[in-house]
């Protein structure tokens, strides 16, 4: 039960960043006792470090880029999206998810639904984060190469020599922006080349997004518009936006909270 426990606070801890005692009590059902124990048993691991009203991960100084951080925004459409993309998987998929914080919340998601109905679904990434979750639960293989630990994943060479082996029946990806004549963008070259790997070794092409991401471009093109079969994001998005993909064939789910 104390391991169960502890990797249920660092897989939320993951998504929020912070916790505090009430949702930590109330998520756990235990007592404030016991979870005040279980705060100071992991932050003497070093797993956590103890802060007003509850915990949070170890790390940089909160003003820095944080993996942690990003992934708390806009939280509950990335619940809902990922709820959705759940719902798309069937058995015996071999998928690919990437780095993105969307995408961590589907592994979430999926952690949630194997404890509850296991199916057969194996699972590959590059990302640290995703594997950290989905390993006690789902046959999951982590693609190696060199770390980038901004973004808690790997890549380059050895990375993408890996994943160019592997065919796979859906890949999930995540995106940092939206080029909206052209195709989905990312910060750089190295996520680019991976995600385009995964997309021309998949049956089809899963794009999880929030509908923020249509109002920015980033610097990196890296899956045209031809090449996606299916968009999943929340009721945020234009009406002008949704129409212009569905025009070019990809089909638009939207997540309600």
């Amino acid at each position: 039960m104390k391991n169960n426990h502890e990797q249920e606070l660092m897989n939320q801890l993951r998504m929020k960043g912070k916790l505090e005692l009430a949702e930590v009590i109330e998520m756990l059902r235990i007592s404030e006792s016991t979870a005040r124990r279980l705060f100071t048993r992991m932050e003497k691991e070093g797993k956590v470090i103890r802060v007003h009203g509850g915990i949070q991960l170890p790390g940089k100084n909160p003003t820095e880029y944080s993996f942690e951080r990003l992934v708390k925004n806009n939280l509950k459409e990335k619940e809902a999206i990922a709820h959705k993309a759940c719902d798309l998987l069937k058995e015996g998929d071999v998928i690919f998810c990437d780095t993105g914080t969307t995408v961590l919340c589907f592994c979430m998601e999926l952690l949630h639904r194997m404890e509850e109905t296991p199916i057969n679904v194996r699972v590959y990434t590059n990302s640290l984060a995703n594997f950290e979750i989905l390993a006690p639960k789902v046959p999951i293989t982590l693609i190696g190469g060199e770390y980038r630990s901004h973004r808690k994943d790997f890549a380059g060479y050895l990375a993408e020599t890996a994943l160019e082996k592997v065919h796979f029946t859906k890949c999930f990806l995540g995106t940092d922006g939206c080029d909206m004549k052209k195709f989905f963008t990312t910060t750089d070259f190295d996520t680019a080349r991976l995600d385009e790997i995964a997309m021309a070794n998949s049956n089809e092409t899963i794009i999880l997004c929030t509908a923020d991401k249509f109002l920015n471009c980033a610097q990196v093109g890296y899956a045209n518009f031809a090449d996606v079969d299916r968009v999943i994001t929340d009721e945020g998005i234009s009406e002008k936006n949704k129409k212009k993909l569905q025009d070019v064939g990809i089909q638009v789910t939207i997540a309600k909270e």
